[in-house]
């Protein structure tokens, strides 16, 4: 990893970095056909949001990863996650954790970098909805000990794989 991890504000998304987000998101197989640009122009340029992109020794976006405010995903998710609900502590939620298929350690540290970012917030717990069948929800759990753990075996919005939802204290 010789590249270079960078914080976005929301005067950072160009229309060159939406793109190559977007492309990034079809390109790691994240996302099966299209993107929706709409729904990523309003996370871009919500201040309240994590956005932290890597960009590898070519300068080309190989990393990224988005966190919003936890009660600001209930509306998006409730249809999913029937049993989601809104945290009484401030707590961000990793929406997307988008990596090149090479960078596979590259999603570890965007996890990381935005947990630091969080941290400098002064929020110190994180909720996410985590795949099962590449053993990113056994990963995650092993590095950060989550105390929630809920299996949705069948997730609606990702081929209907079976899910992890899972919550957690975490500080750097």
């Amino acid at each position: 990893m010789n590249g270079q991890f960078k914080v976005l504000s929301p005067i950072d998304f160009t229309a060159e970095v939406q793109k190559e987000v977007l492309e990034l998101g079809l390109r790691s197989g994240t996302w099966k056909g299209e993107s929706d640009p709409e729904y990523y122009q309003e996370q871009f340029l919500n201040p309240r949001n994590i956005n932290i992109i890597y960009k590898n020794e070519e300068g080309r976006i190989s990393g990224y990863i988005l966190a919003r405010p936890h009660n600001e995903i209930i509306s998006d998710y409730l249809e999913l996650d029937p049993l989601l609900e809104k945290s009484e502590v401030p707590m961000f939620y990793v929406d997307h954790v988008n990596v090149d298929k090479s960078g596979k350690l590259i999603g570890m540290q965007l996890i990381i970098e935005m947990i630091k970012e969080a941290n400098k917030k002064r929020v110190l717990r994180f909720s996410l909805h985590c795949r099962v069948i590449n053993r990113l929800s056994v990963i995650i759990n092993k590095k950060f000990k989550a105390d929630t753990i809920r299996r949705i075996e069948k997730y609606n919005d990702c081929n209907d794989e079976p899910f992890d939802y899972m919550e957690g204290n975490v500080s750097l």
